[in-house]
């Protein structure tokens, strides 16, 4: 049997290799949308936190669910923080003292991340 005779489709071991091929695309697809879900559900995370727990609320009006959405929702902000820094430097042109000013940090912290950034992109 030839090497062209193994891989094509009217073969068993070509029409295994098109089936293993079409469960691997078929997996990816939905590793794709169950990604793209997650981020949905922790936008909406987001959006509900900030929603709800303005700043006129005070830690002892809180619940335990309640703490529970606002942990989640910090560290997911904290994880995405970085990335608009550089964001709204690069695309907006906000100054560092800016965007600390927004996300009510120092603005030490928001040029370390956007020195850490050009030293990356430096390399």
């Amino acid at each position: 049997m030839t090497t062209e005779q193994q891989f094509s489709d009217d073969s068993p071991r070509g029409r295994l290799l098109a089936g293993i091929a079409e469960l691997v695309d078929a997996f990816e697809a939905e590793k794709e949308r169950a990604q793209q879900q997650a981020a949905e559900e922790r936008a909406a995370l987001l959006r509900d936190v900030a929603a709800q727990h303005g700043p006129e609320r005070t830690a002892g009006e809180l619940t335990l669910a309640e703490a529970g959405r606002i942990r989640r929702a910090y560290k997911l902000a904290e994880e995405a923080t970085p990335r608009l820094i550089i964001a709204a430097h690069e695309r907006e042109g906000m100054n560092a003292t800016d965007i600390a000013t927004v996300l009510d940090c120092s603005s030490s912290y928001v040029s370390r991340i956007l020195r850490e950034r050009k030293a990356v992109a430096e390399k």
